[in-house]
């Protein structure tokens, strides 16, 4: 067992596959983003007989035969009813589970290394008395197992449309128009590839800084064989146009590797593609590079510091509430206190945190993970969103009985953060007592740094700026460095590169907790704010004009007139 090398370093100590043509599938991989053991096996480097023995003496873990496959057909149906699991999950997952008579052990057979969200399902869903066995299997014997399985043949040929169009995707010109795609959208900061039919012709659309821009319109005749070369990348199903499919990749960009995740959605021209680029490189952040006024960043401290309570995030889709919960876990992550995060899906990688993604396919829903997680001691408890009543309860339990618990809200302000609340059935003195702080967050474009311009801006949004800093211009900020957008190549002449954060925090009080008793309105809550001089999204954002970062349109836009 050689687990302190990579399966290419093994492959090329043991001798199985010449340097040479290990640094030429490499090669290989940077343009078609496939997998290297398949890739070995598609270059006729070594059969995928010879790659499973290899995988398995890298692994430590045994390679399944048919013989055990087998007599495994009556016991895995038994064993994923038993577990709550559903078998295209497994299938999905690259998993065939059974137990042996008599014995507490479930054997666990896959077709490549299991990650580590899948591990964390399955070790929730099994008994305690059980103990998993993990063991690899060829994707060849997987797909007999599954073919069986469904009293059918193994398909030995796809349909005619089907096949030729696989053989289009595997060629030259379709392969370089996506990888070429994938590299104009890292190069333009883009965050989302969109992918649209058209009657005549396909439009390629990115989301750059929150806004679409066209990149590239193609001809029609190439599109089915585009969105077919995506789906092979992602894994999903290229005879399958009528239903959604979602799916994950793994792409080097630029010398940057990336998590795309891949969103297929049948329209009436057509399959609409959606890929979102989630850098896997992703550095910690410090709330000032978020955007954070010292003030509001000390605030924040103090609440990921707190021993228990919940702390709730809110705004759109796409406001940037994630990002935010994974700083406070950065900075909350000194290695004393237990976290686990429950999301839907995992988006970045996070050390030191066990991240768990739920998946309501199989029943595995937040409410469920969370009932589950809290038998596991953690300090610190993540809750990608709350959807429902249940989980909603199950996070106020939670903060009651000792627990720090963050979670995103989708609610328009932050004040409406407490009346949703109350509104999915939550007692009001059971919110009072466990709702510790509210934040309220949107994104607008910063200016460019290369282009922008010293501007005098017209007396009306004068007034409007100076009507939101006035509070805390001396304290937060000096002279004024009021600035315009101008355009250029760096900024693909639309004046602004980047977006920042504009917040407002509350903490819950007295006063607050009074008024949540009394069941307050929003307008009353926002009332008390203002009286207290709380920084609305708005004065927040007028104050990151006032440094010259971005405009009163900009703002003005998102966070109201």
């Amino acid at each position: 067992m050689s687990t302190l090398l990579s399966f290419e370093q093994f492959l090329e100590q043991n001798l199985v596959v010449p340097a040479e043509t290990l640094e030429n599938a490499r090669l290989l991989q940077q343009e078609q983003f496939t997998p290297l053991p398949a890739l070995l096996v598609r270059m006729g480097a070594l059969s995928e007989e010879v790659l499973y023995q290899q995988m398995a003496l890298h692994s430590g873990m045994p390679l399944v035969g048919d013989d055990d496959l087998h007599a495994a057909q009556a016991a895995f149906q038994t064993t994923v009813n038993q577990w709550g699991l559903l078998p295209h999950w497994c299938q999905a997952q690259g998993l065939i589970l059974w137990q042996q008579e008599d014995s507490n052990i479930v054997h666990c057979a896959a077709k490549e290394v299991i990650a580590a969200n899948v591990r964390e399902v399955l070790r929730l869903k099994s008994p305690s008395a059980i103990s998993l066995k993990y063991s690899l299997i060829r994707p060849s014997s997987f797909e007999a197992f599954y073919a069986a399985l469904e009293r059918r043949e193994p398909k030995m040929a796809m349909s005619g449309d089907v096949m030729h169009l696989r053989e289009l995707a595997e060629e030259g010109p379709i392969i370089e128009l996506v990888n070429t795609v994938l590299s104009q959208a890292v190069t333009r900061r883009a965050s989302d590839i969109h992918v649209e039919p058209g009657e005549y012709e396909f439009a390629i659309r990115l989301r750059v800084d929150g806004v679409m821009q066209d990149l590239s319109r193609f001809p029609l005749d190439k599109f089915d064989a585009t969105v077919c070369r995506i789906k092979i990348l992602s894994q999903l199903d290229i005879a399958e146009r009528r239903l959604p499919q979602d799916g994950r990749m793994t792409a080097r960009v630029n010398s940057e590797v990336f998590d795309v995740r891949v969103s297929v959605l049948p329209s009436a021209m057509g399959e609409s593609v959606v890929m979102r680029l989630l850098r896997q490189d992703r550095k910690p952040y410090h709330l000032e590079d978020l955007g954070m006024m010292p003030d509001h960043a000390a605030l924040f401290k103090r609440w990921i510091k707190m021993p228990n309570g919940i702390v709730l995030v809110t705004g759109p889709t796409g406001s940037g509430k994630t990002t935010t919960l994974y700083t406070a876990l950065d900075i909350g992550n000194d290695g004393l206190n237990k976290i686990i995060t429950v999301e839907d899906p995992v988006e970045y990688r996070l050390q030191g945190i066990s991240q768990i993604q739920v998946n309501a396919d199989i029943g595995f829903t937040f409410a469920s993970a969370l009932r589950s997680i809290l038998r596991h001691d953690p300090d610190v408890v993540l809750i990608g969103e709350i959807r429902d009543q249940e989980t909603a309860s199950i996070a106020v339990q939670s903060a009651l009985t000792g627990h720090l618990v963050f979670s995103t809200l989708h609610t328009n302000s932050a004040a409406g953060a407490v009346t949703r609340l109350v509104d999915m059935g939550i007692e009001p003195f059971l919110l009072g007592s466990s709702l510790k702080g509210v934040m309220a967050q949107r994104l607008v474009r910063c200016l460019c740094e290369e282009c922008a311009q010293p501007v005098e801006i017209n007396q009306e949004a004068h007034r409007i700026l100076l009507e939101g800093v006035k509070h805390w211009k001396e304290k937060l900020v000096k002279q004024p460095q009021l600035r315009q957008p101008v355009g250029c190549r760096t900024c693909n002449h639309t004046g602004f590169a980047g977006r920042v954060a504009i917040y407002e925090l509350f903490e819950v009080d007295a006063t607050l907790q009074h008024q949540i008793l009394s069941h307050a309105s929003e307008a009353d809550i926002v009332k008390y704010l203002r009286e207290s001089q709380v920084r609305s999204l708005r004065d927040d954002g007028m104050l990151k004009v006032w440094q010259g970062i971005t405009t009163v349109e900009e703002v003005l836009s998102l966070a109201g007139a």
